[in-house]
């Protein structure tokens, strides 16, 4: 075959863009959307990209990437040594961070890499996704473009209206169980008061737990947002000092599907603001 007729063959093939985190596909899905182009999960659906061990499966899967989305703050860096044994020459990588507003961490100096959770990184970065593989395939341009505003629109509509229902909320103050939902927090305009873990997945020290239970007790309204596998034991602490406990998503486990960031965002949104007192 010719350098000319293979270079046509790849044109005509669809884009193949692997990604890590349930939410960025979500976005690349949405994005991608009635286009030909392919975005498939790199990891396993059921375990958290923090926890992760590598597979020789799943290595070799990358090797025929056109595009790997990263989050690029740490968060997935897995991903890039498994890149590199895969063997693949051709797979742009693409930190979709690069361009973001970062956070602190609440505790330490180093940035929130929990970006994703976030309507307004979500439009930004599914922009910015747009823009590269229109770049990658400039006749694909116009439908990524598009795909990407209507996504876009969807989302702010989505945020006015969660602005709109915690407008009258009892209290704008919360604690997390960990540092995963300030840039969430942060444009719902809610102040983080506290976060339980000292980093994602370590358990407090009594000292620690200690100085939280002191500051809850000052709260005239309670509410510690958390996960479904928070410890029991620990839940029973917080409630004992008369903590409301709220469950709301990571999305970092399960199905990947291209709804599934705008469905657990919405409901992670309605239990705070039921907890936080706002009608429905």
């Amino acid at each position: 075959m010719s350098p000319a007729a293979l270079a046509l063959l790849l044109a005509a093939a669809p884009l193949q863009v692997g990604v890590t985190l349930h939410p960025v596909y979500s976005w690349a899905a949405q994005v991608a959307s009635g286009l030909p182009v392919e975005v498939r999960p790199v990891l396993p659906a059921e375990v958290d990209v923090g926890s992760y061990r590598p597979a020789a499966a799943d290595v070799a899967a990358l090797a025929h990437l056109d595009v790997l989305l990263i989050n690029g703050l740490g968060h997935d860096d897995v991903i890039l040594p498994m890149l590199a044994a895969s063997g693949s020459r051709i797979c742009r990588v693409v930190r979709l961070n690069e361009g973001t507003a970062l956070l602190k961490s609440f505790h330490g100096d180093g940035p929130n890499p929990h970006t994703f959770l976030s309507f307004t990184n979500a439009i930004q970065q599914s922009y910015l996704l747009a823009r590269v593989l229109g770049e990658l395939r400039p006749e694909l341009g116009p439908g990524l473009q598009r795909n990407a505003s209507a996504f876009a629109a969807r989302l702010r509509a989505q945020r006015a209206r969660a602005l709109q229902r915690l407008g009258p909320a009892r209290t704008r103050r919360v604690v997390t169980v960990h540092d995963g939902y300030g840039y969430l927090l942060q444009e719902l305009e809610l102040t983080l008061v506290d976060v339980l873990e000292p980093a994602h997945g370590l358990q407090p020290s009594a000292a620690e737990l200690g100085a939280l239970l002191r500051r809850l007790d000052q709260e005239p309204v309670k509410v510690v947002l958390a996960e479904e596998r928070f410890p029991p034991a620990l839940r029973e602490v917080l409630e004992a000092h008369g903590a409301r406990v709220v469950v709301v998503s990571h999305i970092a486990t399960g199905a990947f599907t291209a709804d599934r960031f705008e469905q657990e965002l919405q409901r992670s949104v309605d239990a705070i603001a039921e907890a936080l007192g706002a009608p429905p």
